[in-house]
């Protein structure tokens, strides 16, 4: 966060000491936005689109969708103990991959305008709505020694923890593997953030928005196996709060 609030500080210190007003003849007025972009935060990465409608000359109404991968913080990287350059890395002990679609409606307030042609527009937003999440099983590659008359030789096969292990686990799967096996798991979230845009170009949008979110699921969301034999099992979360923050571009349209 500190290193978020050092770029705004920046952003302002250079609206305030090198922009230059904008002629009165420039300063056009639009009725809508549409823009999106990359999604980073403490839980994972994803892309975002906004649409937005002026409601007054600060207010705007705001409909969002996110799409986002979601990671467990236990999550560690493995290889094959042998180092095969053709086997995948995987994340041992990870039962499920989880995303998560995001739809919500918000208002963004705008506190300082841009005047100035490299100004910043410093705004805020809330949003709420619905977090459809779904899980897709994790499928690896596993390692058979076979007998006295055959070769070792691979199976796919669903990660079961009581059975799987660092010593007879290739590598991932296929990506693809288990799409036909999604389970949804349905939610709702909220988010508020602090936006700087600071496009030069009167009918364009850059910037970036840093804020924090919250989703909440019905129950917990196995992103983690349990071991039957091991009472350390990592804990599966049903509430998932994180710090995000967005770079995004876009358009503004639809001239008064």
């Amino acid at each position: 966060m500190r290193i978020i609030a050092l770029i705004g500080f920046i952003l302002l210190a250079n609206t305030l000491a090198f922009s230059q007003p904008i002629p009165e003849e420039e300063m056009i007025l639009f009725k809508k936005q549409r823009y999106g972009g990359l999604n980073l935060n403490t839980n994972g990465f994803g892309i975002t689109g906004t649409l937005a409608k002026y409601d007054g000359a600060y207010k705007l109404w705001l409909l969002n969708a996110d799409i986002l991968f979601i990671k467990h913080e236990k999550e560690t990287k493995t290889w094959n103990p042998v180092n095969d350059p053709n086997a995948r890395p995987y994340f041992y002990g990870k039962q499920n991959n989880f995303y998560n679609i995001r739809t919500s409606l918000g208002r963004k307030i705008v506190l300082t305008e841009k005047l100035r042609r490299s100004g910043v527009q410093v705004a805020y937003n809330w949003q709420a709505g619905t977090s459809l999440g779904f899980t897709k099983p994790v499928y690896l590659e596993i390692i058979y020694l076979g007998d006295a008359n055959t070769q070792p030789y691979l199976e796919v096969e669903k990660f079961d923890p009581d059975i799987h292990y660092i010593d007879n686990i290739y590598g991932r799967a296929h990506g693809l593997r288990g799409f036909d096996e999604l389970k949804f798991h349905p939610g709702a979230h909220f988010k508020f953030a602090f936006s700087f845009e600071y496009s030069n170009e009167r009918e364009r949008l850059k910037g970036i928005e840093t804020g924090v979110s919250l989703d909440a699921y019905a129950k917990d969301i196995p992103i983690m196996a349990t071991y039957t034999q091991d009472s350390k099992n990592p804990r599966n979360h049903q509430f998932f709060f994180s710090l995000y923050l967005n770079f995004f571009f876009g358009t503004k349209y639809d001239q008064k």
